[in-house]
């Protein structure tokens, strides 16, 4: 197994697009099950052993800093409300380890996480950014050159790749990044340029919990007892 053992947990935004549950909670800590989003996503990395965790927060991170009051194996460091996502690594940089993931607290994937780790390490790139075929939100029509309709295609698997969290990086990532710095922008667009970017492909379950029928849709899961984050498969 990888020596590679912190998890930095992007948690700070304001989640505006579920304000029906995030008015007064911030959204990695919406319950799925009875249980905040942010637990499911720790348990997803606790399936492959022992991770240390800093959760950066912003908004209403006091309810986060409570949460995890308790726990020996989290760190919760406030980043500040409008920090941007490369931002809050930016300021945690003393504590970074040589390795770390990043992954946002909204997120969650059957990622096969020794798998990612040991393909991070062998690429031997500065970063890693796990990639996966999303699923379109809308049913498509394919029609012929008469304009007749042919087919109705249920909300199929896109052809293109998304990044879906679950990034990797060396800690001379950090050299990219600054206080105001957007994770997916410019730093990663500057690994890319130098060759220093990899993408681990992820061909199983992810969900990002954006809007409030996603979270209906997570609790629908967790209700039917078949819970897709929760099942783990080796990577081929």
């Amino acid at each position: 197994m990888s020596n590679i053992k912190q998890v930095v947990i992007l948690a700070g935004g304001k989640g505006t697009r579920m304000k029906e549950m995030t008015s007064d909670l911030p959204k990695p800590m919406v319950e799925i099950g009875g249980i905040p989003v942010l637990d499911h996503l720790i348990n997803i990395f606790e399936n492959f052993g022992k991770f240390k965790y800093v959760v950066c927060t912003g908004y209403l991170g006091n309810i986060i800093q409570k949460h995890y009051k308790n726990s020996s194996n989290v760190t919760v460091v406030d980043t500040g409300i409008d920090t941007n996502t490369g931002g809050r690594v930016s300021k945690i940089k003393k504590i970074l380890e040589e390795n770390f993931i990043v992954t946002y607290g909204d997120g969650l994937a059957n990622v096969n996480i020794k798998d990612l780790l040991e393909f991070h390490q062998k690429k031997d790139t500065l970063g890693t950014i796990t990639v996966t075929n999303p699923t379109s939100r809308f049913g498509l029509v394919e029609y012929n050159t008469q304009n007749l309709v042919t087919n109705f295609v249920e909300k199929p698997k896109l052809k293109e790749f998304i990044n879906i969290g679950f990034m990797v990086f060396k800690k001379d990532f950090v050299n990219y990044l600054n206080f105001d710095s957007v994770l997916e922008t410019k730093p990663l667009q500057n690994l890319v340029l130098e060759k220093q970017l990899s993408a681990y492909v992820h061909k199983g379950y992810f969900e990002p919990m954006d809007t409030y029928r996603e979270y209906l849709q997570l609790n629908k899961y967790w209700d039917s007892g078949k819970i897709p984050w929760q099942e783990f498969k080796k990577q081929v």
